[in-house]
């Protein structure tokens, strides 16, 4: 443990772990194959933790705050029109994106069939 504490404190260290880190994100967010999987085991999580009453109860008031906090703020909201007026306007980006959602949600296979 001691060990540990004095390699957290060497800044070469620290700085080869978050490259090593960031590389390996990278990356890993470039393998189609792991971001199918990863929003698969996200979309399934979510609906498991919608199940169980107390967390969506909790979730739910959290997240109305949040909203109304938010919209409260008219700096916020300028910001996300922009950025909502920019995305729909990139056609390709708003379709890649709608198939990753149908893909998390339905499988793979259901996005193919639709293509085709």
């Amino acid at each position: 443990q001691r060990s540990l504490v004095k390699a957290s404190e060497n800044e070469r260290l620290r700085m080869t772990v978050l490259e090593v880190t960031k590389k390996a994100f990278v990356g890993a967010l470039n393998d189609d194959d792991f971001v199918r999987d990863l929003m698969a085991s996200i979309v399934s999580a979510l609906v498991q933790a919608s199940k169980e009453e107390e967390l969506t109860s909790s979730l739910l008031e959290v997240m109305t705050t949040a909203v109304s906090q938010a919209l409260a703020d008219e700096a916020f909201v300028q910001e996300i029109r922009g950025a909502v007026k920019s995305t729909l306007q990139d056609g390709d980006l708003y379709k890649a994106g709608a198939r990753g959602v149908f893909a998390a949600a339905f499988g793979q296979g259901s996005v193919n069939k639709r293509e085709g």
